[in-house]
């Protein structure tokens, strides 16, 4: 369940912040830990990785589940 109570499935898009002031970015759920999804996040360049952000041995970062809400997005490729 997300921030608002909604189920999130792998597969399923998630917005989330970094910290208070950072920009809103768009994840991909990949996958599921105790407390929260594996994500890959959609870079600036339109590519999607994770692995700068404080993960290089990962191709997924950890957002905590009250920290994202699941969102309605069609990447290009799935349209």
């Amino acid at each position: 369940m997300d921030f608002l109570g909604n189920a999130v499935t792998i597969g399923d898009y998630v917005a989330f912040a970094r910290n208070p002031y950072a920009d809103l970015i768009l994840g991909k759920v990949v996958g599921f830990t105790a407390k929260g999804f594996k994500v890959i996040r959609r870079n600036k360049d339109g590519k999607w990785n994770s692995r700068y952000w404080n993960s290089m041995s990962k191709d997924y970062e950890v957002v905590l589940a009250y920290q994202c809400v699941k969102i309605d997005y069609k990447d290009e490729k799935e349209a």
